[in-house]
Parts: structure tokens; C-alpha cells; sequence
């Protein structure tokens, strides 16, 4: 019986032995486990001080009620406080209205107010602030964030500042100098523009300057408006087009263009492409200059350089160019031309009596009968003191004795009708152009001249220089 009860003893002891192990070794896995958190949490508090401390955002914390807790490095950096400032600033402003406290969130306090009652955040991307240091004006952002414990309440408020003055006041100069440009591309007088490069052409952005430029009621307008429907020639658009290609650029091309009423207009060009990945021109920004009235200006003094002053014909250089370029055309076409040498014999005799006002009279009283006498579309010249010429076409109508004949007829009515002092008497001769033995203009008028000296001398007819 004593046996039996010491093993149940022994069995006792053993079973308790083995449930302290048991025990032992769960406390010491806990032991464990708990060192492990301590050190994973010792491990988080210098990862979170360290990213607190050392974070380019400055960040700050408060109560639900407003009180500081914490700020960081970057925190006092952007505001140029110490800790010591920042804890005596703190203290100056705890009490004040929160629009007292925070100026800078004018028209914002309610949203604020609804993030440290509520919960919740808020991101104000752009504030002007005062520097609680330099009084200078600067830019932050600030994200608020409300940590709230398991009843929902408010507790603390993580506010992320950060300063973005830099960038912002980059920003506002590229704003004004943008404005600027607009400003002055609206009220230049030059249009300016940017057109698609297909052949076509559209026109995305225009000034202003360019809408009256064309004639057009409104921009909208000039938009719809095709870029080529624009060119007076439509060939000129394929040929600016494939210059752009080739230089990436036109400077001061002079380009005929059309008003939306189809009235022409000369423009100076100055252009650059843009291209895209493929090498086609994608865009093309333009400066368009209207020289209109220069272009008529140098055709106007181009016409005085072509033109005699008093009779208002052609002078010597202008019968030269327009009778080279006829005589072209009439070899071309096999067409036989005649060229009458005239010369107003008594100029001399009229400057000498009545004085050269009088004379300049007479040199204009002939051009008038020249031109009443004549086609329009022959070219009659002043191609000396007195010495007329006139190129025209032979036809059956207009044979050199015919032509004789009509100028004296004219001659002589002048003669009978004008009350002047003096009359007016020709020597005339002239010169045929054979279109299957072609000759120069040169060589026509010096033929032309020896016909006139023959008549001059003869006054007994017309005589034909034959060659």
C-alpha cells in the first residue's frame, strides 16, 4: 500500500516538474517576444525621430485645441525660429482666435476649424504668409491631418508645411513675362501667328494685328480661314513649305498674298518650323509684316526710272526694256513689227521765241497727239530732246505709210484748231522688223533714225530703209 502511494508521488512531482518547464518556457518566449517589440519599437522611434528630424517637409504637431507639441528641424527653418523662439511665440499666440493666429487662412478658417473638431484633412496648396522673422512675404503649401483615438475624437493634428516661395515666384515672373508677351504680340503691329505645315495649312493662334491684316470681321474668322485660300499664287505655298524643310527656317521672304475681299497684299515673311518625331513640320510660327505701300512705293520709283518726267512716256531706258521683251515675242509668234522714228523739227525755233516753258508746251501737246493717234497697247517713248519713237505691231491696218498718214492728219488738225503761237512739224521715218531676219532694238532705231534724217532733208516723202 506504501508502495503504491509513493508512486503516485513520484507521478505527482513529475507531472508539476513538467507543466513549470512548460510554463518556464512560455514566460521565456514571451520574454522574448517582448524583447523583440521593445526593440522593434526603439527601432521605429529612431526612424520616425529620424524622419521627424530630418525631413525636407517641416512638420508640426498640435492638440486638438491648438497647443504646440512638436516641431522639426525643417519646421523652424522655414519660419527662421529657434526652439526657444518657438516656444515663447507659442505661448504669445496660444490664446488668440484662430483668425488672429493664423492670418494667412483668411476665408479658410471654417475648413480648418472642421479638421481640429471633426477630424478628417485639408490641403491648402498656396499661401501667402508673412516670415515670422523677416517680415518678408513668402509662399507655403500645408496638408493637416487630424489623429483621432477609438471614440473618434480629435486628440492631435500632424500639420505638413512646406515652403514653396522659390518655385512660386518662379512661376509668377514666367506669369507676367508671359503676360507681357501677350501683351505686346496682341498689340504689335505685325501680325503674328502659328499654323498647322500640312499644304493646307490652318491657323491655330493669331494676334489681332493679323485679323486686319486680311480684312476679317473677327478672329474666328481668320481661324476657319485655310492658309492657302490666303496665297495669290498657290504654287508659292508648296515652294515655302519645302524652304521651311530645308532651313528649318524663312527670314524676310516676300510673299503675294489676298485679303478675305481677294485684294492683294505683299507681306514680309519671317518663320520657323517645328517638327515632329517623323521629320514633318508639325507647326509653324510666323511673323507676317505688310509692305503693301513699300512694294508700290519701289514700283513707283522703278516706273520713274522707266518713265520721262514732263511727257509722262516712256523715256529711252523704259522703251529699251518693253521693246527687247516685244521684239521676243514677236519672233516667237512670226509676227512682222514697226518702229517710227519721229522728230518734232521746230523745238529749237520755239525754245528760242517764246522760251523753253513754251517748248516743254509743245513736247506735250505732241505726246498728246501721239497717244490719240496710236493704240494703246503700242509703245510710244520720248527717247530724246525731240525725238519720239513708237513700236507697233504690222497688220494690214497699220502699214508704216498708213501710219504716215494718220499722224500727219492728226498733225495738221492739231495745227488748224489750237490758238498757240507756233506750229508743230514732224520728220518721220521708220524701220521693219522681219521676224525670219530678226534684228535688235539697237539696230531698228539706228535704221529708223537714218529714215527720218532722209525725210528731214527731203520733205518729199516717206522713204523705207531696206536692208
Amino acid at each position: 500500500m506504501k508502495s503504491k502511494n509513493n508512486k503516485r508521488s513520484i507521478h505527482k512531482k513529475s507531472r508539476q516538474k513538467k507543466t513549470q518547464n512548460n510554463l518556464n518556457h512560455r514566460i521565456g518566449k514571451i520574454k522574448t517576444a517582448n524583447e523583440k517589440l521593445k526593440e522593434a519599437l526603439r527601432r521605429s522611434k529612431v526612424l520616425n525621430r529620424a524622419l521627424f528630424e530630418h525631413s525636407p517637409v517641416g512638420i508640426s504637431i498640435r492638440t486638438h485645441s491648438g497647443d504646440l507639441l512638436f516641431v522639426n528641424k525643417a519646421w523652424k527653418k522655414i519660419w527662421g525660429l529657434t526652439t526657444r523662439q518657438v516656444k515663447i511665440n507659442d505661448r504669445k499666440t496660444r490664446h488668440l482666435p484662430l483668425s488672429k493666429r493664423y492670418p494667412y487662412l483668411k476665408g479658410k478658417i471654417s475648413k480648418f476649424k472642421r479638421v481640429f473638431q471633426h477630424g478628417g484633412e485639408l490641403f491648402l496648396p498656396e499661401l501667402k504668409v508673412e516670415h515670422q522673422k523677416t517680415g518678408a512675404t513668402m509662399w507655403i503649401s500645408q496638408y493637416y491631418y487630424a489623429i483621432q483615438d477609438r471614440h473618434k475624437k480629435v486628440e492631435q493634428i500632424v500639420i505638413l508645411t512646406q515652403d514653396i516661395t522659390e518655385p512660386k515666384t518662379a512661376e509668377m515672373a514666367l506669369r507676367e513675362i508671359d503676360t507681357r508677351f501677350r501683351t505686346i504680340v496682341e498689340n504689335v503691329n505685325v501680325g503674328v501667328y502659328r499654323t498647322t505645315g500640312d499644304p493646307e495649312g490652318h491657323f491655330v493662334q493669331v494676334n489681332p494685328a493679323m485679323v486686319k491684316m486680311f480684312g476679317c470681321k473677327s478672329l474666328k474668322e481668320l481661324l476657319e480661314t485655310k492658309v492657302l485660300d490666303l496665297y495669290y499664287d498657290r504654287k508659292e505655298r508648296k515652294k515655302f513649305i519645302k524652304e521651311l524643310k530645308r532651313k528649318k527656317f524663312v527670314r524676310n521672304r516676300e510673299i503675294l498674298l489676298q485679303k478675305k475681299d481677294g485684294k492683294s497684299i505683299w507681306v514680309s515673311v519671317y518663320a520657323r518650323a517645328q517638327f515632329n518625331d517623323k521629320g514633318q513640320v508639325k507647326w509653324i510660327d510666323g511673323v507676317l509684316e505688310d509692305i503693301t505701300k513699300r512694294k508700290q512705293k519701289e514700283d513707283q520709283l522703278r516706273a520713274l526710272s522707266l518713265i520721262d518726267d514732263l511727257t509722262e512716256l516712256y523715256n529711252r531706258r523704259g522703251f529699251m526694256t518693253l521693246a527687247e521683251h516685244q521684239l521676243k515675242i514677236a519672233s516667237r509668234k512670226k509676227k512682222a513689227v514697226i518702229l517710227l522714228f519721229i522728230d518734232l523739227d521746230n523745238l529749237k525755233a520755239i525754245n528760242d521765241e517764246f522760251g523753253h516753258s513754251i517748248g516743254d508746251r509743245a513736247l506735250i501737246e505732241m505726246t498728246n497727239i501721239l497717244k490719240a493717234t496710236f493704240r494703246k497697247y503700242d509703245i510710244i517713248a520720248r527717247i530724246g530732246g525731240d525725238e519720239f519713237v513708237v513700236l507697233t505691231s504690222e497688220t494690214g491696218a497699220t502699214r508704216a505709210k498708213d501710219l504716215y498718214i494718220r499722224l500727219q492728219t492728226s498733225l495738221e488738225s492739231f495745227n488748224k484748231k489750237t490758238k498757240l503761237p507756233f506750229v508743230l512739224k514732224l520728220s518721220i521715218g521708220w524701220a521693219h522688223h522681219n521676224p525670219e531676219k530678226p534684228q535688235t532694238v539697237n539696230r531698228l532705231l539706228s535704221m529708223a533714225d537714218r529714215s527720218m534724217y532722209r525725210h528731214k532733208q527731203s520733205k518729199k516723202g516717206l522713204q523705207k530703209v531696206s536692208e
